[in-house]
């Protein structure tokens, strides 16, 4: 794999060099003093004629606009830019001798052109010899000067080299003739500026010779003459200096100017010395440029070839553009063959090693094959081996869970007749006994309520039921319960709270359990005549509850695990479930508890809880109204409780329970204030609800041969027997359970183990409320409007069966021959089912209530007086008038007539 990417990277670096060789360009840099007259564009395109010839120069050309600064600044552009060979027109001499000697130092070939600097730190100059040019312009002039003339002399711009040394040139040749008389005027090379000044000039003393300095001026010069006088004008003599192509030469030809003379744009010869310099050859320090005099013949001829040097040029740059496109296409194909043999090479190359690699890497997969089926194999047995232990855990939680089930129903036998002997035996010497026996067996069921507790948390299906809760008075109402039991043990026990009130929403019974959890530990972990400490911080959003005890303290290295579930620190007993409920209660709060314990000294527990219950979010979380007492039991009025339990009531409670003891504790309790039948089991039950007169059913749910739930469907469904309230007892902690016994049409659900006294009044108040039920129903019947009315909620299955019956009764009350017996028939019960259900329902018989039916619908007919008393009571179905007057006056308490 090396050999092929070292070659890859040969052939990479081939390619390479190739280009660089090919792209390898010199940059001529090129300052021009001015573009903008015909000379200097004719020697650009000269420049850029020549430098088409070699392929690896590039021009930058900068025009300067006739300003030295400007001039200057862009020079010094060209140096910073590091050009191969520098070549500078100047403007002014002076000025641009300091930056064309900056360029020189700085090791750049410097050409100087058409005019000169005043300095020979430069490489090479070339031109044309200016002063030879003005000795000629002198000579030629000499011929046509009469005596005593007069020349206007048209410098292009004083201060420059070229215009000195043509006017010391002139001079020099007409220095023998004194008799001239010269007349200067600077248009500083410019065809406007010379328009401009000769337009300033007076002209009244003749003019008979024009020298200008190049021939724009002398064309300018031409044109101002004519203007003054068109015959003067057209012979004036003018001379000018250039003839150069599109501008002098075509004036010379069309008799404009009358003579000019040569001076050599130098372009071509520029680009050749700098060749000569990127090669390194030796070039003179002067490079002369030849000159001559140009006269209407030769300017036709220089025009004439120039015009065919130009064509020529066309045709060689449009063959050159040929060549260069056939050129680029060439590297192009070169390029592309040398990528495409680089890429056959490389795919040739990749092919070999993909070969390698695929072969490793079937030898590879082969081993990662062999490796993942005994992972796998180990997986599938590790997932085994955690479906054995979650199995083994769940049926171990399932056995502590039915225990705790099964404890609670001796627990009702223990604490049931236990408070009954607590308030029976105030003054008697074993109170203390007793007293000691209700606080272990109140330990027994909250240790039990934690197993079940844990249970629903580990199952998720605890639930926050958060209210808005004034925690001093909370947390003080929780603290009084280890009063006794702190004096008992001379423990120093107090409350601190920071704040005199503060409310926080949280779950009060949650909460409770919490708090009670951490007291009952600091209270068995502190000695006698140790310290407990309660305290209540207000922390802005948050408020802190403090349990803090002296008792023997906790390992430090033992405080991270206290909370984990099952976990016991060494040498203590317990369930190890207490905390881990503290734990869990408080973050279902989002809340936080922590631990600062020293061994030997004490421990302190904190819980922080949020005030705002925006901070308590989540699905399992639902919002209860609070009550005023909630939280003030000791205050509350037990009197009328006192006064349901006392009584005796003329209804008969079926008690249906397969465990004796709690039969007969429940048959004992209860037949002090009701008719009491007893059943084992559901179907025995369902037996003695045929033959018996039942108010209320009152049965446990787990049961053999017929279970709480299947009785409670079964009574519910059935016509005899749906009108019989059921209360469900059950040491079930579930709520689904509790769910399910509601939605099967249980009326009341109690927890094992249960306080006597409630059961009673919850069986009073259910039995109570069907009574007032039964007197609306009748006090519907007496106003006949019973049918009329419509349903105030759901109908079950009595209230459907009374407005059937109700119904037919609508349909038959007129016909005297209609009796009971037919109307049982009609409904399909027997007459006696048809008179428990109609006495259950209504609290009347069928008898009774068709008689006060007939009787309610005759004292609306009375009502309305249209019609006599015994067209009335045969309209109502009563077999005579007579009979029909008693009815009435023993329900109504007077005569029909009366009524009336």
């Amino acid at each position: 794999m090396r050999h092929i990417l070292s070659i890859l990277l040969l052939l990479s670096l081939l390619v390479g060099c190739n280009h660089a060789d090919k792209e390898k360009k010199y940059v001529i840099g090129i300052s021009q003093c001015m573009l903008d007259d015909a000379w200097r564009q004719e020697m650009i395109r000269e420049v850029e004629i020549e430098a088409s010839n070699y392929d690896n120069i590039q021009l930058v050309i900068k025009d300067a606009d006739s300003n030295n600064d400007r001039q200057i600044k862009q020079i010094r552009e060209l140096i910073a830019q590091k050009v191969d060979i520098l070549i500078i027109s100047p403007f002014q001499s002076d000025p641009i001798t300091g930056v064309a000697e900056e360029a020189y130092r700085a090791g750049i070939p410097t050409i100087i052109t058409d005019r000169k600097v005043n300095t020979d730190q430069y490489t090479t100059f070339v031109g044309a010899d200016n002063y030879e040019l003005g000795f000629t312009a002198g000579r030629y002039a000499a011929r046509y000067l009469p005596p005593h003339a007069t020349i206007l002399e048209i410098w292009g711009m004083m201060a420059s080299s070229p215009a000195q040394e043509r006017h010391k040139g002139f001079q020099a040749a007409l220095k023998d003739r004194t008799d001239l008389a010269f007349r200067p005027i600077e248009g500083d090379w410019r065809y406007d500026v010379a328009v401009k000044c000769l337009k300033d000039i007076d002209f009244s003393q003749p003019v008979d010779f024009v020298y200008s300095h190049n021939d724009m001026m002398a064309i300018a010069a031409r044109e101002r003459f004519l203007a003054l006088d068109s015959v003067r004008g057209r012979e004036l003599h003018i001379i000018g200096m250039d003839a150069v192509a599109h501008a002098g030469l075509e004036a010379v030809a069309d008799g404009r100017i009358n003579a000019s003379f040569l001076y050599p744009t130098g372009g071509e010869q520029v680009i050749r010395t700098a060749m000569q310099l990127i090669r390194e050859e030796h070039v003179n320090k002067y490079i002369p440029l030849l000159s001559g005099q140009v006269d209407q013949a030769a300017a036709q001829t220089l025009l004439l070839q120039s015009e065919r040097l130009s064509n020529y040029q066309q045709r060689i740059e449009t063959q050159r553009n040929r060549m260069l496109e056939l050129l680029n296409r060439f590297y192009f194909l070169q390029d592309s063959l040398g990528i495409i043999m680089l890429l056959m090479i490389g795919l040739i190359s990749l092919s070999v090693y993909v070969f390698f690699i695929n072969r490793k890497v079937r030898i590879k997969n082969h081993e990662l094959h062999e490796i993942n089926k005994k992972e796998e194999e180990q997986r599938r047995k590790l997932i085994s081996l955690n479906a054995e232990i979650e199995q083994v855990t769940a049926s171990k939680l399932q056995f502590f869970t039915n225990i705790s089930h099964e404890v609670r129903t001796p627990l009702t036998l223990i604490l049931g007749p236990l408070d009954k002997l607590l308030n029976l035996l105030h003054d008697s010497p074993y109170i203390s006994d007793l007293e000691l026996i209700h606080k272990n067996a109140g330990r027994l069921l909250r240790v039990i309520n934690q197993i079940l507790d844990f249970r629903k948390v580990e199952n998720k299906q605890e639930t926050l039921k958060i209210r808005e809760v004034e925690i001093v008075s909370f947390v003080s109402e929780l603290k009084s319960y280890f009063n006794s039991m702190a004096k008992v043990r001379s423990i120093d026990y107090t409350f601190f709270p920071e704040m005199k009130e503060c409310t926080v929403w949280m779950d009060a019974d949650l909460m409770e359990k919490v708090l009670v959890n951490l007291l009952s530990n600091a209270f068995k972990f502190t000695p006698e005549g140790g310290k407990i400490r309660v305290s209540l911080y207000d922390k802005g959003e948050w408020v802190e509850i403090g349990v803090e005890d002296s008792g023997c303290g906790i390992k430090e290295e033992n405080i991270p695990y206290l909370f984990n579930r099952f976990y016991s620190e060494n040498g203590r007993v317990g369930t190890g479930i207490g905390l881990h409920l503290v734990d869990e209660y408080v973050r279902m709060h989002n809340g936080k508890v922590s631990v600062d314990s020293t061994l030997g000294k004490g421990s302190l527990f904190t819980v922080s809880l949020r005030k705002d219950k925006k901070e308590l979010k989540g699905d399992y979380i639902t919002e209860t109204p609070v009550s005023l007492l909630a939280y003030d039991a000791s205050q509350l009025d037990d009197s009328e409780e006192k006064a349901l339990v006392s009584k005796e009531y003329p209804y008969t409670v079926l008690i249906v329970e397969d465990d004796d003891e709690v039969r007969s504790f429940l048959e004992k309790e209860l037949s002090a204030n009701f008719r009491v039948l007893t059943a084992t089991n559901g179907k025995v039950a369902l037996a003695i609800l045929q033959d018996e007169e039942v108010s209320l059913v009152l049965s446990d749910v787990m049961m053999p041969e017929m279970n709480g739930f299947e009785l409670c469907r079964s009574i519910k469904t059935d016509l005899l027997t749906s009108h019989i309230p059921v209360i469900l007892l059950t040491a079930l902690s579930d709520e689904r359970q509790r769910m399910y016994g509601i939605s099967g049409g249980a009326d009341g659900y109690i927890q094992k183990p249960f306080r006597i006294n409630y059961v009673k009044i919850r069986i009073v108040r259910i039995l109570e409320e069907r009574r007032r039920l039964r007197e609306q129903l009748l006090h519907k019947l007496q106003d006949s409007n019973l049918l009329m009315s419509e349903p105030e909620k759901v109908e079950n299955m009595d209230d459907l069966f009374l407005r059937k019956f109700v119904t037919r009764i609508e349909e038959i009350y007129t016909d005297p021959e209609f009796n009971v017996e037919k109307l049982s028939d009609t409904l399909g019960l027997s007459r006696g089912h048809l008179h428990r259900k109609i006495k259950e329902l209504t609290g009347t018989t069928p008898v009774d209530f068709l008689r006060n039916y007939r009787l309610g619908k005759a004292a609306q007919l009375l009502k309305q007086k249209q019609y006599s008393v015994s067209e009335i009571a045969y309209q109502t179905g009563f077999s005579s008038p007579a009979y029909f007057s008693k009815c009435f006056k023993a329900v109504y308490n007077m005569t029909p007539s009366e009524f009336q």
